[in-house]
């Protein structure tokens, strides 16, 4: 049976929880907290995930399409640079 997260969630936390492939649609997540759970293929779609944080997380296979990243860094490095840096050789 399919669940739905839809709305406004937070400030809630998700710990131990085996989603694969579930589907967050037009949901502000403004305070959740994910620990240990399989979201693995899940899809975020109109979802606003300002201010979060990804610790510690496996980020294989993720693909970011028509999404904003204004100020999103990784391991301290901002995604508007290495962008830029990219564009520059391709």
């Amino acid at each position: 049976m399919a669940s739905e997260i839809s709305g406004k969630a937070g400030p809630i936390t998700i710990a131990g929880c085996n989603a694969p492939a579930s589907v967050i649609r037009g949901t502000m997540m403004t305070g959740v907290r994910v620990e240990g759970s399989n979201l693995g293929a899940a899809v975020f779609e109109g979802t606003t995930l300002g201010g979060a944080k990804f610790i510690a997380c496996d980020m294989s296979g993720v693909e970011i399409t028509g999404s904003g990243f204004a100020g999103m860094t990784i391991n301290g490095m901002s995604v508007d640079v290495l962008i830029a840096a990219y564009r520059k050789v391709t």
